[in-house]
């Protein structure tokens, strides 16, 4: 005979999954309803249970428990063998096209909360004999997140499985020297060592805290510093002047020049322009004689904290550039107010001339009477003519060409 109650939704369902155990509590007696005692589920986040009790995790873990007991006949041992005798490092992460399952020999690896103990399910291997996983969990390994990881202490190492990256979207593609994986702006790199190809970056903690403590500088590629720095250019003369003044920068460019010479397709993208129109003028000989300022917006994106705009003070003298964001453009006088009281009290100078376009958000009475009564020098350039607040308009060009290389680089949406 079959009991029934009624749950949430109206849903009936048979005695044994959970109904009778709440009779003779007291209350309504309702499935739907908060017996005494408990409270939300952190699974299904239904109230009424608790996480331990939750049927539907205790059946998600049975299907998973099921789903990889059907693989434990994989071969998962052809990069086993050929390591065995080299002396595997726990810490390094191997990736095996013939492994059906990510495998991890280290417990401690797993992510809090993740890692449970399963029956021992044998794998068996090449040579015939079997090795037993005992726990399944998740992980991280950088930017790259594992699920359905099978802890097995016997396999001395680590395994990362090309079928289960592919079956988590993630797109893998072998090359001479090494291999590359990526899935939605992720990128990493696995170079290729012997017949073995590692993945760069390791979980293994004590090589990490290795490398905190001894900051020992790496050698990066020309390419790597151009998209570092937002896709500038660097010639010999440049990455002289960045290593004198970057203590521990070393910058590999001295092998393939020629190479470097071509043109980077991210920089053909986001640094199109219109050529400038030349001409001679007075520059400034002290600080703080003439500031350009301009401002940028609105931007198709707000910032977390709502700003739209962005506006520059650019010290001809020094080249020195400072960067306010904005929510609207009436805050220009404001944000003028504050990088003058930094500025003159920064270079013990006082600024004599200040010059923009002809915009609504300079021109308007308050920031005439405010530049009149600081006794600072107005100059405005014609209308339709930014050329001629060119190196505002040019600072404005390398922001937006930097940020455009940087998105367009990562493939990251514009709201970062």
């Amino acid at each position: 005979m079959e009991r029934h109650g009624r749950g949430r939704g109206g849903m009936r369902l048979p005695s044994g999954l959970g109904v009778s155990r709440y009779e003779g509590s007291s209350g309504s007696g309702r499935l739907g309803g908060t017996p005494k005692g408990k409270g939300k589920c952190f699974y299904c986040h239904r109230e009424g249970h608790w996480k331990r009790d939750c049927l539907k995790k205790n059946n998600d873990e049975a299907k998973e428990t099921s789903q990889h007991s059907q693989n434990s006949s994989a071969t998962l041992a052809f990069t086993v063998l050929d390591h065995a005798s080299n002396g595997w490092n726990q810490g390094q992460w191997i990736l095996d096209s013939g492994a059906s399952q990510h495998l991890c020999s280290t417990k401690g690896y797993y992510l809090p909360g993740t890692y449970r103990e399963i029956s021992q399910k044998a794998i068996e291997i090449v040579d015939g004999s079997k090795i037993a996983a005992v726990g399944i969990g998740e992980m991280s390994i950088g930017h790259l997140h594992l699920s359905g990881v099978l802890n097995v202490p016997q396999v001395g190492g680590n395994l990362i499985s090309i079928a289960r990256l592919n079956d988590s979207g993630y797109e893998v593609s072998f090359g001479m020297e090494a291999c590359k994986i990526s899935n939605k702006g992720i990128r990493l790199i696995a170079k290729r060592e012997g017949n073995l190809y590692y993945l760069d970056e390791q979980l293994a903690l004590d090589k990490a805290n290795i490398g905190l403590a001894t900051n020992k500088p790496k050698l990066v590629t020309h390419e790597v510093c151009h998209r570092r720095l937002g896709h500038r250019t660097l010639d010999e003369h440049t990455i002289q002047f960045l290593q004198a003044r970057v203590s521990e920068l070393l910058i590999e460019c001295s092998k393939d020049m020629e190479k470097q010479k071509e043109i980077c397709g991210t920089c053909a993208i986001g640094r199109q322009h219109r050529e400038a129109i030349t001409g001679t003028r007075e520059n400034a000989v002290e600080l703080l004689e003439v500031v350009h300022s301009d401002i940028c917006g609105p931007m198709q994106v707000n910032t977390i904290s709502g700003k739209r705009y962005f506006i520059i003070f650019i010290d001809e003298r020094s080249g020195r550039i400072a960067i306010t964001l904005l929510k609207a453009k009436s805050e220009a006088l404001g944000a003028f107010q504050a990088y003058k009281m930094r500025a003159e009290k920064e270079a013990g100078k006082e600024i004599k001339a200040f010059k923009t376009d002809g915009g609504g958000e300079y021109i308007n009475h308050q920031f005439k009477s405010y530049l009149r009564n600081c006794g600072i020098a107005r100059r405005i350039s014609p209308p339709y003519t930014p050329k001629n607040n060119g190196l505002a308009e040019r600072a404005n060009r390398m922001l937006m060409e930097s940020a455009r290389c940087m998105i367009a680089d990562t493939e990251l949406g514009k709201a970062f």
